[in-house]
């Protein structure tokens, strides 16, 4: 049987840049599952796609706003795999990108890259107390709640339940992996309290997840005990955070594409409104 994939997309702007990588995506085997931000209307988004463009997108009862660095991130990619699950289509693998994401290669190297049993996730370091980052779930956080948020980080909370480990919140996993995700938030509830008002915990729930699952050794970019020399690739995907200062990566232009190109990424973000780009065939 030909594998199938899921490439799950929230996008919240620039319905043409969606639609570019919607279309670069265009093949039997990728279905195509879309979160627009519930502040944004869908309709530009549905109407910016090509007319052989089939995207499943999530229904507007279970979108939600979302404000970065919330716990909102991670309800909209859960509402993106479960609108897939819903499907009952058994998918080989799972690829969460952004609507401001490019495709670097051809679908057909993407395809041979996810016959691969490697669990694309990136682990930056473990949340331990005391640790530089601990604060993100140690401390009270107010992302969702724009009135509450001068008082983010300013309460301490009870210890997590479990270790956790914060990397990117982009990935690339099997359908094995998806599973050990979805039964772990099913079963046990405290995964997601432990992150309800955590900084970030889009960037925490898969890799803690996997990192305690029987399929840690499968993860693809563990650095969770020792430093990245490696700061530009992200589970396939080029992005520059090579500023330390930096509260966001660059957008991608001419040098920075280049650099993409040359390297093993087969995405690279983020793209700015002005963005052309032709995939190699």
């Amino acid at each position: 049987m030909t594998d199938r994939h899921a490439v799950y997309v929230i996008a919240h702007d620039e319905p043409r840049l969606f639609a570019d990588l919607v279309a670069s995506l265009r093949h039997r085997q990728i279905d195509v599952y879309a979160h627009i931000d519930a502040r944004v209307a869908p309709e530009p988004f549905a109407a910016a796609l090509a007319t052989d463009d089939r995207v499943h997108f999530v229904a507007d009862a279970d979108r939600v706003p979302v404000r970065w660095g919330g716990f909102s991130v991670v309800s909209a990619v859960l509402s993106l795999i479960e609108t897939a699950a819903a499907t009952d289509v058994p998918y080989r693998r799972h690829t969460l990108v952004s609507g401001r994401d490019v495709l670097l290669r051809s679908v057909p190297d993407l395809l041979a890259s996810w016959a691969t049993d490697t669990e694309y996730v990136r682990i930056d370091h473990a949340l331990r107390p005391g640790a530089p980052h601990a604060h993100k779930v140690t401390h009270v956080h107010f992302p969702d709640r724009p009135v509450l948020r001068r008082m983010s980080g300013r309460i301490r909370r009870r210890p997590p339940t479990h270790p956790l480990y914060q990397g990117s919140m982009w990935w690339s996993l099997t359908d094995d992996a998806m599973q050990i995700v979805r039964s772990a938030i099913a079963d046990d509830p405290s995964w997601c309290a432990d992150l309800r008002f955590a900084l970030c915990p889009d960037e925490i729930l898969v890799p803690s997840i996997l990192k305690a699952s029987p399929l840690a050794d499968r993860i693809g970019q563990d650095y969770s005990e020792s430093p990245a020399a490696d700061h530009i690739l992200h589970a396939q995907r080029f992005i520059d955070w090579r500023d330390d200062d930096a509260s966001s990566p660059p957008e991608l232009d001419d040098t920075l594409l280049a650099e993409a190109l040359a390297g093993p990424a087969l995405f690279a973000r983020k793209v700015g409104p002005g963005w052309t780009w032709r995939v190699p065939s």
